[in-house]
C-alpha cells in the first residue's frame, strides 16, 4: 500500500500544450493511457446562418491539464496523438499547483462549462479582441441582445458610449 501512495504523490498536474484544434483527440488518447485530464470548458456565443450558437469551447484553447508522474510519463504524454508538448521551463515540465486546479473546477456550473463572471458597471475593462483592441474603459451595461456590452470610453477630448462583442471584453 505504501507504494501506491508514494507514486500517487508523484503525480502532478501539468499543462499540455495540445495540437491546434485537437484538445479533445489529445484528452482522448491521454485518457486512454490512464491519465487523468481536465479541459475547462467555458460559452461562447457565436454567429451562424439564421442566428446564433453557443458552442462549448477550451477556456485555454490548444491546452488541457493532464495528471501524472513526470518522471515516468512524461515522454509518453509528448508522444501521445494531439499532443504538442507538456509546458515547462528550463528543459522539464513544470508542475501546477493543485489550488489552481481546484479553483477553476469550484468555478464549472451544472452544464459543465467554468462560469465566467461577467463585470459590474463600474469595473474597468479592456477590449481584448477586434478594432479596438487595448482599449480600456469602463464596464456599463449589459445589452439586450445577449453578447453585446456597453463600455464608456473616456480620454482627454471626450467621453463616448461604444457597443462591443461580450466576449472581446475582460476585465482589467
Amino acid at each position: 500500500m505504501t507504494d501506491d501512495v508514494s507514486s500517487y504523490q508523484k503525480e502532478l498536474w501539468y499543462a499540455v500544450r495540445t495540437k491546434p484544434k485537437q484538445e479533445m483527440r489529445a484528452d482522448n488518447n491521454l485518457r486512454l493511457w490512464g491519465i487523468e485530464t481536465f479541459i475547462p470548458l467555458i460559452r461562447e456565443v457565436t454567429r451562424r446562418r439564421g442566428g446564433v450558437a453557443i458552442d462549448r469551447t477550451p477556456l485555454f484553447p490548444s491546452y488541457l491539464f493532464a495528471r501524472f508522474d513526470a518522471s515516468q510519463l512524461c515522454a509518453k504524454v509528448r508522444l501521445t496523438r494531439g499532443v504538442h508538448s507538456v509546458v515547462g521551463f528550463g528543459g522539464s515540465a513544470t508542475p501546477v499547483d493543485d489550488s489552481s486546479i481546484a479553483l477553476i473546477r469550484n468555478r464549472i456550473c451544472d452544464d459543465g462549462c467554468v462560469r465566467c463572471d461577467r463585470p459590474k458597471s463600474g469595473d474597468v475593462v479592456e477590449i481584448v479582441d477586434g478594432p479596438l483592441s487595448s482599449l480600456v474603459g469602463v464596464f456599463d451595461s449589459a445589452l439586450g441582445s445577449g453578447d453585446r456590452v456597453r463600455i464608456l470610453l473616456m480620454s482627454m477630448a471626450y467621453n463616448v458610449h461604444i457597443d462591443v462583442p461580450e466576449a472581446h471584453v475582460r476585465r482589467a
